[in-house]
């Protein structure tokens, strides 16, 4: 019988094996120390266990397996029982799938607070470097490095926002872009083909037919974009912040060739 529960143990072994190193890659991809994810691997396959027990089974230097729990019980994902000495064992597993995910959105919050801020203290000092007499038109290849910096314009807007895009699905990429910005109270000027427009943004946003066909952004009166060949592969754009340039493109919205009532 022993040779049996033997045999059924080094079975279920091997098919843990697997799993508890995908769990081990899963935490450190998740920002866990390696002990860390090594001593939860060892807990999940027991009902409780204490550090010593840990020791035994992962390796884990004594000097260290206190830190690697102390890691798990702050983050949520293991219980500790107060005692001489103390036990310890893994939550449910809903509750580890909630931990994970409240730790995986306070870390995209601080992140997106990170690229924020990085961008308020970048713009003093890139606009430091302009010179007047030294307005320049840069070139941007291809339809994704054009939307991301289309995108970027936008949410960078802090009074008004031009667009004309005859192209639908160039507009659809910048609506939710443009959506947020209007609720950030921008002024957005849109000219579109006849197509719904969300409602948000429709609401908020003064809009005209387009009637030429063309792709051109406007940013607080500063700033251009204009793209031609929009198909992804051939696709380019030019941004400036030549006063000249600026004002042609404020000057498609207002004509009638362009856009209409």
């Amino acid at each position: 019988m022993s040779e049996v529960k033997a045999r059924a143990n080094a079975l279920l072994q091997e098919t843990l094996g697997p799993s508890a190193e995908r769990i081990r890659s899963t935490l450190r991809d998740l920002g866990f120390s390696g002990y860390a994810a090594d001593a939860f691997c060892a807990l999940v396959r027991v009902s409780d266990a204490t550090a010593g027990d840990l020791v035994v089974k992962t390796g884990i230097p004594d000097s260290k397996i206190y830190y690697a729990l102390d890691e798990l019980a702050e983050k949520g994902l293991v219980e500790v029982q107060e005692g001489k000495p103390k036990t310890y064992r893994v939550v449910p597993a809903k509750e580890v799938e909630i931990r994970l995910n409240r730790l995986v959105e306070a870390e995209y919050d601080r992140r997106r607070a990170a690229t924020t801020r990085l961008g308020s203290l970048l713009e003093p000092l890139r606009a430091a470097t302009k010179s007047p007499g030294t307005d320049v038109a840069y070139i941007v290849k291809g339809l994704p490095n054009i939307v991301a910096r289309a995108k970027a314009l936008v949410s960078s807007a802090r009074k008004e926002v031009v667009v004309l895009a005859s192209d639908e699905e160039i507009f659809r990429k910048l609506e939710d872009d443009l959506a947020r910005s209007a609720r950030r109270r921008v002024r957005i000027r849109l000219a579109v083909p006849e197509i719904p427009v969300m409602k948000d943004l429709e609401k908020a946003a003064e809009i005209r037919a387009i009637v030429c066909g063309c792709v051109l952004l406007v940013v607080d009166g500063q700033q251009v974009l204009t793209m031609s060949r929009t198909a992804d592969g051939d696709a380019y754009a030019i941004t400036s912040t030549d006063p000249t340039l600026v004002q042609l493109g404020l000057d498609y919205w207002e004509s009638p060739r362009c856009c209409i009532t």
